[in-house]
């Protein structure tokens, strides 16, 4: 008889998350000697000020455990910079928690803040930890889909039938991963009603909140009154200050949602990093409007350099408000372009129908990320524009459907 090997350790609700896409698709990249346009990380250094004061805080004293809750510093730099951006008034003792990064504020606020059945939305396409995260937690994702590309707004109409008697939990990410737009005044306003409504909590992944473009500014869902005390605002120091292995984060709330998050939160991480929260801290205190208007003038130019390139292929780009991503719709299959783009041009972007539920709604379309140097996007653009077809197939190494198994919008719903 064969011995059919161990059976899978992992239960069963996970096992149709397997690697996460971005970490299939960077080691892609080192293997071909690809330019990575698939994982947003920029390959530049942070801000010497930041560097400068995390190598303070290394030799100063700051290496055991923080307050779980984080440094009473960088809470009340956390507060003074939602005050300062937003004009929103923040206890920095009993609505601040630091996290290990925006990922880790997410999943703990999803455990602390939902029953197993519950469901929470999600706005497709959305970035793929936020499935993972609430089947985690024995909810049940239910997908609101977008209008087409490429608008790729909230489907309002959509978003009005996916309310039901078990809906506890919105996350809603803006600017947004993959799509680089902004959730609109109007979306916002429907949504906040619809909360209020229902009394369900919004989830509000803000991340790339400095990295808006074009003139327009950040909004925060905090900001909309309805939505005011029933928000879980999550950033980081990571896209804002070009430091994304720091995995310094942290989550906005009001105090009841705090301190339920907090009571997740401890037995998650305890504490993030003590000289990395310091440094970020001092960071936050002193970085001037400067540092934030150049900061988007570097993107902007980043992100029009890659789409002069990417309008020079066959591809029809879409626009981008804030984030550092451009989608495109390429013809035919978006996980064969892909893998083509990897042998013919020696480029790596990553399929975004990874980041729909059903696939089928993400036929075709591919997302870049420009948080790269000016001499990594023109050697890109350049093998892009002068690429060939065929070559070694890598499709077998791309996903031909999203490990989210079962996330569908007609889910059936439990009462």
């Amino acid at each position: 008889m064969t011995d059919p090997g161990p059976a899978d350790p992992l239960r069963s609700a996970l096992r149709p998350y397997g690697t996460s896409i971005f970490s299939t698709l960077t080691e892609l990249a080192v293997r071909h000697r690809a330019v990575n346009l698939a994982q947003g990380f920029p390959d530049f250094e942070p801000p010497e000020q930041l560097l400068d004061a995390a190598a303070e805080a290394l030799r100063s004293g700051w290496s055991q455990y923080a307050p779980s809750i984080g440094y009473p510093e960088l809470r009340q730099a956390i507060a003074a910079h939602q005050r300062t951006h937003y004009g929103l008034e923040v206890d920095p003792d009993t609505e601040v928690t630091v996290t290990v990064g925006a990922t880790e504020a997410i999943w703990s606020a999803v455990e602390a803040l939902t029953e197993p059945g519950d469901e929470v939305l999600l706005f497709e396409p959305y970035y793929d930890m936020y499935p993972a995260a609430v089947t985690a937690a024995g909810c049940v994702p239910r997908v609101v889909p977008s209008t087409g590309f490429p608008d790729l707004r909230i489907d309002l109409d959509r978003l009005a039938a996916a309310f039901g008697p078990r809906t506890r939990l919105a996350i809603l990410n803006t600017p947004t991963n993959p799509t680089g737009r902004l959730v609109g005044a109007e979306e916002l306003r429907v949504l906040g009603e619809l909360c209020e409504r229902h009394g369900v909590t919004v989830l509000a992944d803000e991340a790339y909140e400095h990295v808006v473009l074009g003139g327009r500014a950040h909004r925060p869902v905090a900001a909309e009154p309805s939505l005011a005390g029933r928000t879980v605002t999550v950033s980081s120091a990571s896209k804002t200050f070009s430091a994304t292995g720091w995995r310094i984060g942290w989550a906005v709330a009001p105090p009841a949602l705090t301190g339920a998050l907090r009571r997740v939160h401890q037995f998650v991480t305890f504490a993030a990093s003590s000289p990395l929260q310091r440094a970020v801290g001092t960071m936050l205190a002193t970085a001037g409007p400067d540092f934030y208007t150049g900061l988007v003038a570097e993107y902007e130019e980043r992100r029009d350099l890659l789409r002069g390139y990417l309008e020079r292929t066959e591809l029809e780009v879409g626009p981008s408000e804030g984030a550092y991503f451009l989608m495109a719709r390429c013809p035919g299959d978006e996980v064969a372009y892909c893998a083509d783009l990897v042998t013919g041009a020696g480029v790596v972007a990553i399929p975004a129908s990874a980041f729909y539920a059903d696939r089928a709604r993400g036929r075709g379309l591919i997302r870049f990320a420009f948080c790269k140097r000016l001499e990594t996007l023109r050697d890109a653009g350049e093998r892009l524009v002068g690429r060939t077809t065929g070559g070694t197939s890598v499709a077998p190494m791309l996903p031909s459907s999203p490990p989210y198994g079962g996330v569908t919008t007609d889910q059936r719903r439990t009462r």
